[in-house]
């Protein structure tokens, strides 16, 4: 990451900043751009900056230029991106107006907001914004940023609290709405209901203004902020509504619509309840994993002796007895004694998993068969459990790209919505022969029309109609809560779909390649043969002592081996290593060459002939002299589902891959096992990178399943970057999907969630949109009551909601 620095000539006003800052930001590589009208200078954050380009970029725009300063800055757009809870937001037009504010604010890179979740996932540089800067940007635009992190964390309380008081706000309305609603009837039947007016203005006002402040509250804040939101056109309806009751009662030639508005206030309460209730089950998934935190602990004490204790005050390095049955308090390492753990909670494989001493567990899972002792890895944050939550609601805060296009229409549909009532209003007002000659039709199969209402009292009724049927919610309902559901979905199998893109973008995945290495295979390679040409036992220790050096599972295959054997390990120094070729040290005195055939030429050395056809993987030991010391040959075996989960890639007609380096023989042997259509074999990482490329370039939609970390590169540069991983690595992976566990069967699952996601998204965003195509002209027409208006928006709120919990009884 660089910041490059401008100094400006030529700005007379803000609007000359903001004309540079649109301009610079267009530029490749430009994560940020904040032009200061004040120091006339320009603060450019991004990656491949070029002084020449910004410089000619500012010229262009119509200013003058020239460069301050270029310095290299760490990129922590990582570590800065961080979830806040959003309140006083309504509806998705609400988290439009959150966003936009959000985006203004110089030195925010990216803003997502989610209404499902209420909640806004941020990325920023922390050298130009502080989140004081953000939460009074957001302020300002009429809502809550809470910066205080123990605030926004999910809390089942909290969603369960807000659940009840929706309810209780529902019922206050409906205990004086529904009298009022009878006596309304009444009254419009020509039954004398004394002090009918009075009645309808007391209790409407009740109802409107006490009941329903909150919404009254929002709707003035976004008129006085001038942002629009759903809020906005049902504060307009109630408030039209019952300003009709008071100059009704003034004597003015008005019909009455004070209980109406009582009733819009009543449905819209409706369907704030049963659209929180909708939500709080999109989200059980979540809420599900942090139930799962164990409460107590049996802490082995020094002198041995168990004390039970809460298990938040563990701290890495403690030592626990798990007995059979209970959870593990959390993530660590065996110490002593063996079992089985079902980590179906967090892996989604149904089949216990066999533990021993060294064998990483999770914490929240279940220990089966065995009493363990544990000393403990990592907590709070640092779980497993915490990390798989974190991505979760990451995951849940990203929008699919389909979504922009439902934002820009959220984003001028509520003033396209105004200016709709407004001409409803004039037609009526303006035109009541065409008006009267509307409703004497309708009248005649729609009780609620009546064709007697003069001009101003017809055109207010469809005018408040129109503004309270037209539902933005559903809009921008349609894809948060199918992600909601779809993420949770896949995090109860164990697939962690890190951002909306891959999720969308997975559905299109055609070709798939796998790594070989703990990837097909299990990854725990042990040592099949040892040839040396010097004692056995020195061998080991020149090649173990060097190996320790290395992450490589062939490194640690060697190095365990010679542990078992009881070989001393030695420090190594001026140790190099090279991703997919070898390693070298000095060894006791030694320079030691360990890898592959293709090292060992790098440094002008040869190996003997009849060693170069064996069919096994292979490591060759040479020192810096060129004398030959042996070779190391190592043994893997495939994971049980490996061929299974080719063949259900083959039946959804996706191709299959297998890139690697080892070599040709041992490459086509397991290709043949597996069924897998391509293999390419001998490859360094960077190789594995140009096929990739060769395969994008011809149009294919790649996904790259690797352990995330020699296939980083590889990961990255695939369209779809699925990452095998386990433990507290995950929050570390390269990857746009993370698979918990080792079941390759996922790969298919993942694909599969991301199609039925996005389908299911589709659906929404059809019946979002053919609901508003149909209900506005009819309100306009005046062929709808404003109250059943109300409840037909709010049941369209509520049917996207609902039909995005479909997705949750979908068979992976």
């Amino acid at each position: 990451m660089e910041k490059v620095t401008l100094n400006l000539e030529g700005m007379n006003c803000a609007s000359c900043a903001l004309s540079i800052e649109k301009a610079l930001k267009k530029v490749d590589g430009v994560e940020t751009a904040n032009v200061n009208l004040v120091s006339e200078k320009a603060t450019i954050v991004g990656i491949g900056l070029k002084a020449d380009v910004l410089i000619q970029t500012v010229k262009n725009a119509g200013y003058k230029a020239s460069l301050d300063n270029i310095e290299k800055i760490q990129d922590n757009t990582k570590q800065n991106t961080k979830i806040y809870q959003v309140n006083g937001m309504s509806c998705a037009a609400c988290a439009i107006n959150v966003e936009k504010a959000l985006k203004k604010v110089p030195g925010v890179i990216t803003a997502s907001v989610n209404i499902a979740t209420e909640k806004a996932s941020v990325t920023i540089d922390p050298n130009i914004v502080s989140e004081r800067d953000m939460a009074k940007a957001v302020q300002m635009a009429g809502y809550e940023l809470l910066i205080n992190q123990d605030k926004q964390s999910l809390n089942q309380d909290d969603s369960s609290q807000k659940l009840k008081k929706a309810k209780l706000k529902m019922i206050w309305a409906w205990v004086i709405t529904g009298p009022l609603s009878v006596l309304m009837i009444a009254h419009m039947s020509a039954i004398a209901i004394p002090y009918f007016s009075e009645i309808s203005l007391i209790a409407s006002f009740i109802v409107i203004f006490i009941v329903g402040k909150s919404l009254i509250k929002s709707g003035f804040t976004a008129i006085v902020h001038k942002s629009f939101s759903m809020d906005v056109l049902i504060f307009l309806g109630v408030c039209a509504s019952y300003l009709s009751g008071i100059l009704s009662a003034l004597g003015g030639q008005i019909a009455d619509y004070s209980a109406v508005g009582a009733m819009i206030m009543g449905f819209y309460l409706i369907g704030q309840y049963l659209e929180a209730k909708a939500k709080g089950k999109a989200s059980e998934a979540i809420k599900k994993l942090i139930s799962m935190s164990p409460k107590t602990a049996n802490l082995v004490e020094k002198d041995g002796s168990i004390v039970s204790i809460d298990a938040k005050n563990l701290v890495v390095g403690d030592v626990v007895l798990v007995k059979p049955s209970q959870q593990i308090p959390a993530d660590g390492i065996i110490v002593e004694g063996n079992t089985t753990v079902d980590e179906s909670m967090v892996t989604g494989e149904f089949l216990p998993k066999t533990k021993n001493v060294g064998d990483r567990v999770i914490g929240s899972c279940i220990n089966q068969s065995g009493a363990i002792k544990v000393r403990v890895t990592g907590v709070g944050e640092d779980t497993f459990l915490a990390q798989m939550v974190k991505l979760v609601e990451q995951a849940m805060g990203t929008k699919v790209p389909i979504q922009r296009f439902a934002d820009k229409v959220v984003g001028i549909f509520v003033p396209f919505v105004i200016i709709v009532s407004v001409v409803t209003f004039l037609f009526w007002f303006l035109d009541p022969k065409a008006g009267h000659s509307i409703t004497l039709w309708a009248s005649s199969f729609l009780p609620w029309v009546n064709p007697n209402l003069n001009a101003l009292s017809a055109a207010v009724f469809a005018s408040i109609a129109t503004l309270v049927v037209a539902c933005p919610c559903a809009l921008g309902l349609a894809t948060p809560t199918a992600l909601m559901v779809g993420s949770g979905l896949g995090a109860r199998h164990g697939i962690l779909i890190r951002s909306g893109d891959a999720l969308q973008g997975a559905k299109d995945i055609d070709t798939v390649i796998f790594d070989k290495t703990g990837t097909l295979t299990t990854g725990k390679v042990s040592l099949s043969e040892i040839y040396t040409t010097i004692d056995k036992e020195e061998f080991l220790k020149l090649t173990a002592s060097l190996e320790s050096y290395s992450e490589h599972p062939l490194a640690k295959a060697v190095v365990d081996y010679a542990k078992s054997n009881n070989v001393e390990i030695h420090g190594a120094s001026d140790v190099e290593v090279r991703p997919g070729l070898g390693i070298k040290g000095i060894v006791l005195g030694k320079t030691i060459i360990i890898g592959n055939a293709n090292y060992i030429k790098t440094f002008g050395l040869s190996l003997p002939e009849n060693v170069l056809d064996n069919d096994n993987t292979l490591s060759f030991v040479m020192d810096i002299s060129g004398n030959y010391l042996g070779y190391i040959a190592f043994k893997d075996t495939l994971k049980e589902n490996a061929k299974k989960a080719i063949l259900e890639l083959k039946n959804m007609n996706i191709r299959t891959v297998m890139l690697t380096g080892d070599s040709q023989s041992s490459a086509k042997q397991i290709a043949n096992i597996l069924g897998i259509d391509e293999v390419y074999y001998n490859l360094l990482p960077q190789e594995k990178l140009e096929y990739i490329k060769k395969f994008q370039q011809k149009a294919h939609v790649v996904a790259m399943v690797g352990d995330g970390i020699n296939d980083a590169p590889s990961l990255k540069q695939a369209n779809i970057g699925i990452a095998i991983g386990t433990g507290t690595d995950i929050a570390k992976e390269a990857s746009d999907i993370t698979l918990v566990g080792s079941d390759l069967e996922a790969v298919a699952k993942a694909i599969k969630l991301s199609k039925a996601t996005f389908n299911k998204i589709k659906q929404n965003l059809f019946w979002a949109f053919f609901y508003n195509m149909v209900a506005i002209p009819i309100a306009a027409l005046g062929l709808l009551h404003p109250a059943i208006a109300e409840a037909a928006m709010a049941a369209s709120s509520v049917n996207v909601v609902t039909n995005s919990l479909r997705l949750k009884k979908y068979k992976l």
